[in-house]
């Protein structure tokens, strides 16, 4: 699955963009919407059942452990610049549902982003509503 979000980003900031460095470009994109998902889905949880939540150094570490783990996967080894030239994959043999799910892997990350601090506090002061006594 991340192999064709990879080859989807790469080929957006080729065409579109018309970047310089698209396999770097890739990776940020790809470790930082993910690290957004990744946040939201601890996040959301932990606050619920906890009335606590992630601090900005844990979700810093998070992020760089996916920047981390991308540059090596990709990166490093090589394997972004052989799905590039040689796999091109696609979803269920799909060109538009690869671009279908890669625009709406990054519809969720951005949602991820710009609504998940709305949920906690709702689900802090629904907490705190139940918790306080009368």
């Amino acid at each position: 699955m991340m192999d064709v979000l990879y080859y989807y980003i790469y080929l957006f900031y080729v065409k579109v963009i018309s970047d310089n460095q698209p396999h770097s470009r890739t990776i940020w994109a790809l470790g930082v919407t993910s690290a957004f998902i990744i946040n939201g889905l601890i996040d959301i949880p932990l606050t619920y059942f906890f009335n606590c939540y992630l601090s900005t150094i844990q979700k810093v570490i998070i992020l760089v452990i996916l920047l981390l783990f991308f540059y090596l996967k990709y990166y490093r080894s090589g394997k972004g610049i052989r799905i590039v030239e040689k796999e091109k994959p696609k979803f269920f043999g799909s060109k538009i549902a690869s671009i279908i799910l890669t625009v709406l892997f990054f519809l969720i990350g951005m949602l991820f982003l710009f609504f998940k601090a709305d949920v906690l506090r709702k689900i802090l002061e629904m907490n705190k509503a139940t918790a306080s006594p009368m």
